[in-house]
């Protein structure tokens, strides 16, 4: 069985709440891993073939689903719709977004804790048009291409701060979408699965000992174990300075505005005016 909706994105908001949260739906059924990165043919798993894809799913739900956000990294990976689409035609999207530049900052913060990152936030920001945290925060960017594939209809984005403040009824929406029973009662909401208060730089035997254990274990364990019990230096949130965030406005903002023409909505929660 093929997935009937993709969450796409964005990374660093909260997909993997809501992975969790859909997975508690009985008409859902998730992946068996929360990113299968099917769709990257590279770095992914496109290879693997389509038999392998359709067994990452659940046969016996009416909506099937998986959370990638590296699917919405068209700067680092190309072709992701055009594979979807080969595939997966008549599939809804779901695009989870969060204030840009607190994105940017989280994803920068993420690349801290795993040590794959040793420069100033400043430094990685700097050049807007090739920096990895701020192309991903370009929502509207980052869209265009499924717009033009599937259209607007088969679209959903809804924003962290929404599930977050509003958790019941950003589920509801969301599940209205999927076309499943909008009544049910997710006692997971509240719960944040990743949460970025908890980062921690892991030295390189917790990444040796992480790169071993079966995607499924960590996902598992991830419902269990609280977060403070992770090894490692806590990584504190990198200070923006005035001049730069000035700088993120202005790269930001025509992109925001593109989205609010296309939703509809104000994101008035957001900094970017």
């Amino acid at each position: 069985m093929l997935p009937t909706f993709l969450v796409i994105g964005a990374m660093k908001c909260g997909t993997t709440s809501l992975y969790y949260y859909l997975a508690e739906h009985p008409q859902v059924g998730m992946s068996r891993r929360k990113e299968t990165d099917f769709f990257l043919a590279e770095h992914g798993n496109w290879a693997q073939g389509r038999d392998w894809y359709a067994r990452q799913f659940p046969d016996d739900a009416p909506a099937r689903g998986e959370c990638s956000p590296n699917y919405t990294k068209r700067h680092l990976f190309d072709g992701v719709p055009k594979r979807i689409a080969s595939v997966c035609p008549d599939v809804k999207l779901i695009y989870l977004v969060r204030d840009p530049i607190e994105r940017t900052v989280s994803h920068y913060q993420g690349s801290r804790q795993q040590g794959r990152e040793e420069r100033s936030f400043e430094a990685a920001v700097a050049n807007v048009e090739r920096s990895n945290y701020v192309l991903t925060s370009r929502y509207h960017m980052q869209l265009q291409p499924y717009l033009d594939r599937f259209g607007e209809a088969n679209l959903l984005v809804c924003t962290t701060e929404d599930l977050r403040a509003a958790p019941t009824e950003t589920l509801q929406r969301i599940y209205r979408f999927l076309g499943v029973d909008a009544a049910f009662e997710n006692r997971r909401t509240g719960r944040r699965f990743n949460p970025s208060a908890a980062k921690k730089k892991r030295g390189p035997w917790y990444r040796w000992l992480s790169r071993r254990v079966p995607q499924h274990i960590k996902d598992r364990l991830r419902l269990y174990l609280p977060f403070h019990w992770r090894p490692g230096e806590r990584v504190s949130r990198p200070r923006v300075a005035p001049a730069v965030r000035t700088r993120l406005e202005e790269t930001f903002g025509p992109d925001v505005e593109a989205l609010r023409t296309l939703t509809g909505r104000d994101f008035d929660m957001w900094s970017i005016q």
